[in-house]
Formats: C-alpha cells, structure tokens, sequence
C-alpha cells in the first residue's frame, strides 16, 4: 500500500502545481491569440479570426477586443473548443454549404461514422493498471503503467507512439494523470493531463482527451497493455448519419476544415485549460458566456437615440 499512497501524494501534488502555472500563463495567452486573430482579420480570414475571439472570451467573457472584433465580424460560426455535454465527441467544425459534395462523400462519411464507435490500442507496457467504467460517473481504477502503444482512437487518429497512466478512481470521484505522444493521422501530438476529485462531463479532460460516456477497459500487466472502450454517442451518430444527420458536426462535405496553423490551434488549446472546472461548467451552461454586445463605440439605433424637437 505504501507505492499507492505515493502514487497518490505525486498526482495531487502534479494537478495542484500544473493548475496554477496555467492560470499564471492566461493574461499572456489571451494577448497571443488576440495577435493571431488581428493576423486573420488582415488576410480576410474571418471565421479563423472569430474562433480565436471567441477563445479568448471563453476565458475572459468581458474582454474588449474580443467582443469588439467579434460584432466587426458579424456573422461567424460557433467555437469549436467551446465546452458542450457531449465533450470530445462534439468535433463543431464551420460547416460548409456544398449539398453535392457531401452526397458524393456519403460512403465515406457512413464508414468513418462506424469505425468512430469503438476506440482501441495495444502496445508493449510496463506496470500494473486496471480500469473498468460504464461512463465515468461509475468507474473503477488502480495503478500505474505505461510504455509503447499502437491504436485507434478518438478524432479518428490511427497512430503510434508513447504513453502512461497512474491514479485511483471510484465511482465518479478519481485522482489520475495520463499523458503521451502520438504520431498518426490525427498528425503529432503530445499532452498530459490529470483529474482530481468529481468527474464532470464539463472537465477539460473529457472536452479534449477522454469520452465521459464511454464504456471501456483498459489493462496494463507486466509487459503487455491493451484497451478498448465503446462510444454510444458515436453510435447515435452512426445511425442518424444514414438519414443526412450529422449532429456531431464531422461529416466531411458538410462541414470544412479551418486554416490554423499548428501554433495557434496549440495557444487556443493552452487558454482553454487555464479555465477552472467551476469556470468550464459555467461556459457550458451559457451563464458566462453569451453573443458579444456591439463595440460600445457603435452609434445609438433609432429606437435608442434621444428624442429631437
């Protein structure tokens, strides 16, 4: 029991020290995004302007700048790193007016849907881990491992690389931290993240890197790992994709891709975890976060300018 008391000590004494570093890093972040915005408004890029406004209004709903350049926009699409019940599932990409493209990529679409349903990987792994959830409001987990792995997972990134988990959890409360680096169709990747408490489908960790209503099991046993874990909002999906519905947001021909650089899709993804998990459930509940107000420069409506004798 003693290496489980350690293990425990290391990953509350990680997420204590990562959450504040984050929130030291928000001022100068907001500002890094509102540079890369300013960029795509000078080269007619408006939708890439507006998601990086946008950003920067999930961590700081009253700022100027943002909401200024926003209403500058005018019409825009909604933030794909806004946090949503759904999590990770919503991939929220602008869609795209093109009917016939998107009847002449059904086929397509149908069979990525379906392979969406189930994530896996296996791998060469060290330790001694064991997961089991039906979503992860009811989970139970011990251990720690790690080591080579090779899979299918979410966003639809088949790749290989390197990775690790340790912690406890039960029932909806853990304490664990998880990392690694990918290198696949989901391009290169690499991250870490740690939970601490109450799960939430609001949590950072299951807006960007887990499914809080998965259902899976993961294994890591002395050299060998594996892990496999059903998604049924992506069956939802698979289904009503047959019918021209694509309420995830990720058909091909129906939604588009945006031009962000590697750079500012990573500074939009750093100011979105500086949020708090009190401010992420927030943003998700549209309490903080609202359709910015024109710039208060903006001249008065009919309805609003004084009576005149």
């Amino acid at each position: 029991m003693r290496w489980q008391g350690l293990l425990l000590g290391a990953v509350l004494l990680a997420c204590a020290s990562c959450s504040a570093d984050l929130s030291q890093r928000r001022p100068y972040l907001i500002m890094e995004n509102l540079d890369y915005a300013a960029k795509h408004m000078e080269a007619g890029q408006t939708e890439e302007a507006a998601q990086l406004y946008q950003v920067v209004l999930l961590a700081d709903p009253m700022n100027e700048k943002a909401r200024a350049g926003l209403a500058g926009i005018g019409q825009y699409d909604r933030c794909i790193l806004e946090p949503t019940l759904l999590g990770i599932n919503y991939v929220c990409r602008p869609l795209r007016k093109s009917p016939v493209l998107w009847l002449v990529l059904y086929p397509v679409n149908r069979v990525l849907s379906i392979l969406d349903i189930v994530s896996f990987h296996v791998g060469l792994e060290g330790g001694a881990y064991v997961d089991a959830h039906v979503t992860h409001a009811m989970q139970a987990a011990a251990g720690a491992g790690g080591g080579m792995q090779l899979g299918w997972w979410l966003r639809r990134d088949l790749a290989v690389g390197a990775g690790h988990v340790a912690g406890l959890a039960l029932g909806p409360f853990s304490v664990e931290g998880e990392g690694y680096s990918r290198f696949g169709t989901g391009g290169i990747r690499s991250s870490a993240f740690s939970v601490a408490g109450l799960s939430r489908p609001s949590d950072l960790e299951y807006q960007r890197y887990r499914d809080y209503w998965g259902v899976g099991v993961r294994v890591v046993a002395a050299i060998v790992g594996a892990e496999v874990e059903f998604h049924p909002v992506k069956l939802v999906d698979a289904i009503t994709g047959f019918f021209f519905i694509d309420f995830l947001r990720e058909d091909f021909g129906h939604t588009q891709g945006l031009d962000l650089p590697t750079n500012e899709s990573a500074a939009m993804e750093d100011l979105i975890s500086t949020l708090s998990p009190g401010e992420m459930r927030a943003r998700m509940e549209g309490r903080m976060i609202a359709p910015p107000p024109p710039p208060l420069s903006s001249p008065p409506t009919p309805a609003e300018a004084p009576a005149t004798k």
